[in-house]
């Protein structure tokens, strides 16, 4: 059985924030929104969505039916199927989220260039 830090489980939790992102999206539903229906704060849809934070089996249940979506159309095909994120998908992943968490990936990308270390 893995590891709970096993850098493959936590690729898995990323897939299934990303597909509930962006059935979300679909649903033309806010992160508030959904989060007022779950009973949870809208950070912990943002921390769910962003595989931060890992989903009990009854939320995910609920997620689901709220989004009026299949389960299984939230998951990977398996742990190992779930992506390495890359940059080069920033602006894909950026599309779907709220405007201040395009602004605040944008912000930090922006001082990670403007470092001395960065110029060298």
């Amino acid at each position: 059985m893995p590891q709970s830090d096993d850098p493959k489980i936590d690729r898995f939790y990323m897939a299934v924030g990303e597909r509930v992102r962006a059935a979300r999206a679909a649903a033309r539903m806010t992160q508030a929104t959904l989060a007022a229906r779950l009973g949870l704060t809208r950070s912990s849809v943002a921390n769910l969505e962003a595989g931060r934070q890992r989903i009990p089996l009854h939320v995910f249940a609920m997620v689901a039916d709220i989004l009026d979506v299949d389960p299984g159309k939230l998951l990977p095909d398996g742990l190992m199927a779930a992506k390495v994120p890359e940059l080069s998908d920033l602006d894909e992943q950026l599309a779907v989220v709220e405007d201040s968490s395009r602004d605040f990936v944008e912000s930090a990308l922006a001082q990670l260039i403007d470092t001395p270390d960065a110029k060298e």
